[in-house]
């Protein structure tokens, strides 16, 4: 997995009560999603517009390209 795909899962699974409100076959859904998500627009695809916004604060706090 690549840091990209890392960081979409990570947002995926802070939503509402985080990783211990998640049942373990949606994180596994969740994690092969990311895992074969590519393109930078696969993974956006993945996220709400809310999570997308994060995602890009993200990108553009540490400077990711």
């Amino acid at each position: 997995m690549e840091l990209k795909q890392a960081v979409v899962f990570a947002i995926l699974m802070e939503n509402n009560e985080g990783i211990v409100g998640k049942h373990p076959n949606y994180i596994l859904e969740k994690l092969r999603m990311c895992e074969n998500c590519y393109r930078e627009e696969e993974l956006l695809a993945l996220l709400d517009s809310k999570n997308e916004a994060k995602y890009r604060e993200w990108k553009a706090r540490w400077g990711v390209v």
